[in-house]
């Protein structure tokens, strides 16, 4: 597993208490984020282009048009509308389906707040589902669909997808609608099919974090035509594209207002980042899910710890964050004096995985009058709900970000290694 030499188990003092790490810190992990070759001068073009907002006057190609096309062909999807921020794809893929207000959307217990918060956001109520301990992903089974949703949002989690052909097989019939939270999927593949691309729409972050990201930024990705004119609408206050070609000085965008709108337009700076950035992410992507199964294989011969695996139906991984499950903590000890140990040990950070959403100081409705209604009934429909599997991951599991995968296989022997020191420590090792 490691070329360190291994010391007897109570003698081995973790890095946390004064003992030597595995990693010497003169040895330095993956930068992120990491700019594309043609970074610079795109964002140099953009800056004399005269165009910084798809609102200014024509000049030229938008590079968020370009970027718009550039990711639906590499989806393999008919439409791509970006936006500002991940949290407003959902908010806008939640209105174009015209739900009424207080209607119910099924979101996964464990995953990123903004998965429910863009619920309410959008005059919904989130209800709460619980997630397989084994993927940290809904399914079909674990879905109350007696409650009279009306959509469900799945999020794929780290680097695992969710079945969502077997759940949308589940919900068909029901007036559900399958929303894709694919923040953390870009480019994963199930049986060929592009992650954002197996519901009716997708929805990406490209948050400084993310696999492929330009600091702040997302996108809505759909198929169905109709909805693709909405959602630009929704973005770009009331309006969408032309369907001619803006002479010099006119605006590229039209005020058709078939439905209110807000401004959630993706910047010219942004878009123009993440065509470069595209550019890059499949190299990344093969370096990244090499070192995973690789590590993968490593942790196999440590009891009690592993890390998820991908289902034989997604035959592409998209990892956004590196999860290793403790399903037996060392004695005494949490996740997250796991994660400050294996920190110590390879001086890149570990954290342990966020607490489930019903128990989210993040997630509190309540505290805003104007979400009143809304947060009363979301209390209501949380009551008495439990989520074993979300709270085992929660308590067991482990993260690093992408980035230390972007290394080389002696790295992943380094992570290993610590793994196993910190696994096996007990009394005074710590």
């Amino acid at each position: 597993m490691s070329t360190i030499p291994r010391t007897p188990r109570l003698t081995r003092r973790l890095a946390v208490a004064g003992g030597t790490p595995v990693r010497a810190g003169d040895r330095p992990w993956p930068d992120w984020p990491q700019p594309a070759p043609g970074a610079a001068a795109a964002l140099t073009d953009v800056l004399h282009s005269g165009r910084w907002a798809i609102s200014s006057p024509s000049r030229g190609e938008l590079y968020e048009r370009r970027f718009a096309r550039l990711f639906q062909d590499y989806l393999g999807v008919r439409h791509c509308v970006p936006v500002d921020h991940g949290s407003s794809a959902l908010v806008i893929a939640l209105e174009a389906l015209g739900l009424e207000y207080g209607d119910v959307v099924l979101v996964p217990a464990l995953t990123w707040v903004a998965s429910a918060s863009a619920v309410l956001r959008a005059g919904l109520v989130p209800v709460l589902a619980d997630v397989s301990p084994e993927t940290g992903c809904m399914e079909a089974d674990g879905l109350d669909l007696d409650i009279g949703a009306r959509a469900v949002i799945v999020v794929h989690w780290s680097a695992v997808m969710a079945d969502i052909p077997a759940i949308s097989s589940a919900v068909d019939g029901r007036g559900i609608t399958v929303v894709e939270d694919a923040a953390q999927a870009h480019g994963a593949r199930w049986q060929g099919r592009s992650a954002g691309t197996l519901g009716r729409l997708g929805c990406f972050s490209m948050q400084h974090g993310k696999v492929l990201s330009c600091g702040e930024g997302g996108a809505v990705v759909t198929d169905d035509n109709v909805l693709a004119g909405v959602l630009q609408e929704l973005r770009a206050d009331s309006r969408r594209y032309r369907d001619d070609v803006a002479r010099p000085g006119e605006l590229d965008l039209s005020e058709t207002a078939s439905v209110m709108g807000s401004n959630f337009c993706l910047g010219e700076f942004a878009a123009a980042l993440l065509c470069e950035q595209l550019g890059v992410l499949d190299a990344q992507h093969e370096t990244r899910n090499r070192n995973y199964e690789h590590l993968a294989k490593l942790l196999d011969d440590i009891p009690g710890v592993r890390m998820p695996r991908p289902r034989p139906e997604q035959d592409r991984m998209s990892v956004y964050e590196v999860p290793i499950v403790f399903d037996r903590l060392p004695p005494g000890r949490s996740h997250t004096e796991v994660s400050q140990a294996l920190t110590a040990e390879l001086g890149v950070r570990f954290y342990g995985a966020r607490e489930p959403l019903d128990r989210s100081r993040l997630l509190r409705p309540a505290t805003k009058p104007g979400l009143a209604p809304l947060a009363a009934r979301f209390e209501e429909l949380q009551r008495g709900r439990s989520y074993p599997g979300a709270e085992h991951l929660a308590r067991h599991t482990v993260l690093t970000h992408h980035s230390t995968l972007l290394g080389t296989e002696e790295d992943m022997a380094d992570i290993a290694d610590a793994v196993a020191k910190v696994a096996e420590a007990e009394g005074s090792a710590w």
